[in-house]
């Protein structure tokens, strides 16, 4: 099979190698070579065919009235690029779309993706799970950025961490990648971090934190 990653897509979920292979011949799809800090699409430009990360990574990023860049989510392989508005009407792109580094894209024409998924209802399937999902995750997202200080929404991200309930926590991310999802500079993130630590919130060792007052964590983004 020329793309293997696909047996990972949850688009293609449950079909076989030979069985994506077919629908893929019977398309005109095209791989693109994307380099690393290119951008892949804009914010509001019309989106034409759905495309797959076949390998590398790319984001999705925005910008706030501030001018402050949020980075909305990273986009591994083998997934698609804002295939939950598709073929929403007038569908464009919601973020600007850049390359995190060298990738590849598989390109199907929005309308012959149509027509496989008409003719395969687990294909169909596929993308509405796809869609559900999208929409929890957006929600979610909603709600973090809802949360006004970045003291919020560090207590927030802590909170949703394997380990929460027993108060020790591993840091995933490191604090560049933190202050990007976050939306801030890495000094402000770092600022608000030793604030914690002083206000005797949290304690921190690395990437190990400590979660000493719960329930002062949850009161800063639950106000």
């Amino acid at each position: 099979m020329r793309f293997p990653v696909l047996n990972d897509s949850t688009l293609f979920r449950g079909l076989s190698e030979v069985e994506i292979e077919n629908l893929l011949e019977g398309t005109s799809y095209r791989v693109r070579f994307i380099p690393a800090g290119s951008v892949i699409a804009l914010a509001g430009e019309e989106i034409h065919s759905l495309m797959i990360v076949l390998s590398g990574s790319v984001r999705g990023e925005m910008s706030d009235l501030a001018g402050r860049i949020i980075k909305i989510e990273d986009i591994d392989p083998p997934q698609a690029l804002a295939a939950a508005v598709l073929f929403g009407a007038g569908a464009r792109y919601p973020v600007n779309v850049i390359s995190n580094s060298d990738s590849e894209l598989l390109i199907i024409n929005k309308d012959d993706y149509l027509t496989l998924m008409t003719g395969d209802r687990r294909l169909l399937s596929n993308y509405l799970t796809f869609i559900c999902n999208k929409a929890q995750f957006l929600s979610g997202r909603l709600r973090f950025h809802s949360f006004h200080s970045i003291k919020g929404k560090f207590a927030h991200y802590l909170s949703t961490l394997p380990g929460a309930v027993t108060g020790r926590v591993i840091i995933d991310r490191t604090q560049q990648q933190l202050s990007e999802y976050f939306g801030v500079t890495r000094p402000s993130l770092a600022r608000a971090v030793g604030e914690m630590e002083h206000d005797g919130l949290i304690a921190v060792n690395r990437r190990e934190v400590r979660l000493i007052d719960m329930k002062g964590l949850s009161r800063l983004y639950h106000v």
